[in-house]
């Protein structure tokens, strides 16, 4: 599994790949891959039971270096696509963002033109579309599906970014695209 972690005070962002649960034997960071060993030694409450997501105490062993972490989630509300945890390393404290690559990649390449009112739906990787949901013309609320794209044998919805009318339509069903290719564009509602 892929995730990009951003540490919020250093603004530094990592891309981590990982094994799937207790069995993950290495970390990559960026383009450097490390072996370790991570184990929980206790869950923030005590009870074993909770899932290893919450939080807790651990031992980390990577690259011939341990390390002992206390982490916890944190609670964000304006939070939907990704999770903060506060994580205590040798007597420093850091927030650290964690986020699915798929979301990650999905949501920055929904870009908006803020001054001039326009945004664009692009694709966030190469695929085919396989519909599209909105008409020239018509208007369209932000978060509303505008392009259903299939990528890596997944359906994305792509989603409109801001409210408006669709400007322009620039792909049809059954169209195969490219990556960052601009899928439909839309003008912002003007505000009076």
């Amino acid at each position: 599994m892929t995730y990009i972690a951003t540490i919020q005070a250093q603004k530094q962002t990592f891309r981590v790949e990982a094994g799937e649960g207790e069995e993950c034997q290495s970390v990559q960071l960026d383009e450097q891959t490390f072996p370790i060993d991570w184990r929980r030694i206790a869950s923030l409450t005590g009870d074993a039971s909770v899932q290893s997501g919450a939080g807790g105490h651990f031992s980390l062993l990577i690259d011939g270096h341990s390390y002992d972490i206390y982490a916890r989630r944190i609670t964000k509300v304006d939070q939907k696509d990704s999770e903060t945890y506060e994580i205590f390393i040798k007597g420093q404290r850091f927030e650290v963002k964690v986020e699915d690559e798929r979301t990650r990649l999905l949501s920055g390449l929904v870009k908006g033109a803020a001054n001039s009112g326009i945004a664009s739906v692009n694709a966030p990787m190469p695929g085919l579309v396989v519909s599209v949901s909105v008409e020239q013309g018509a208007s369209v609320q932000a978060g509303e599906t505008v392009v259903i794209l299939e990528a890596m044998k997944m359906e994305n919805d792509l989603t409109a970014p801001i409210t408006g009318t669709i400007q322009e339509i620039r792909v049809q069903k059954g169209q195969a695209v490219d990556q960052n290719e601009v899928l439909v564009v839309i003008a912002g509602e003007q505000e009076d």
